[in-house]
């Protein structure tokens, strides 16, 4: 089958194939024989061994000289690699958090502020005036389908004041209520570096 094994149709096709091939009798059985030839003999990471397969025989795509074509699988995406900018904001020995939209990634989860690109100037647009502002390094997360490329930016705010939403994490409310997600595992020694409580 030139299907694409990861396509719901595909999926739909084959066990509609199968359903009609599968000892009544011995569902386990068939399956069990299916799981050893996929692991012994059809190999999923190499050349499959047709020469001691015992369904050689009547093998379709053995019999059409199609083994290095099958199963099909469409690539994979390739990533999108995203450049951040991180801002850990501090003040009286805290960092400051906000919650992600409620849909797409890490959806709902608090988070230092970041941004697509960024830079200094965006401190400005959401009200918040630094003391002192330095770089504090890099660190990358891969997910699925996306990669960031995170630089960190470390502010000290004048004022308590932040954007609605925001809130101001020490220590302690970061380990019970404010859990950041490992994407911004690479920073962890900074903000524990500036926050206390």
């Amino acid at each position: 089958d030139a299907g694409d094994i990861t396509k719901p149709e595909t999926k739909r096709r084959m066990r509609g194939a199968l359903e009609a091939v599968i000892p009544a009798g011995a569902p386990g059985d068939f399956n069990q024989a299916m799981m050893d030839l996929g692991a012994m003999v059809c190999l999923p990471n190499g050349a499959p061994l047709c020469a001691r397969c015992p369904a050689r025989g009547f093998c379709r795509a053995l019999l059409e000289n199609r083994t290095g074509e099958l199963p099909v699988k469409a690539p994979k995406r390739a990533r999108r690699v995203e450049a951040r900018t991180v801002y850990l904001i501090f003040r009286r020995g805290r960092v400051a958090l906000r919650r992600r939209p409620e849909k797409g990634l890490l959806s709902g989860l608090w988070e230092y502020p970041n941004e697509p690109g960024g830079g200094p100037g965006l401190l400005e647009e959401w009200g918040i005036t630094p003391l002192r502002l330095e770089r504090g390094g890099t660190a990358r997360h891969v997910f699925t389908h996306i990669e960031w490329q995170m630089e960190a930016l470390i502010a000290q705010a004048a004022e308590d004041a932040l954007p609605e939403g925001w809130v101001w994490a020490g220590r302690e409310a970061l380990r019970t209520l404010y859990a950041v997600p490992s994407a911004f595992q690479g920073f962890a020694h900074l903000v524990e570096e500036h926050i206390c409580e």
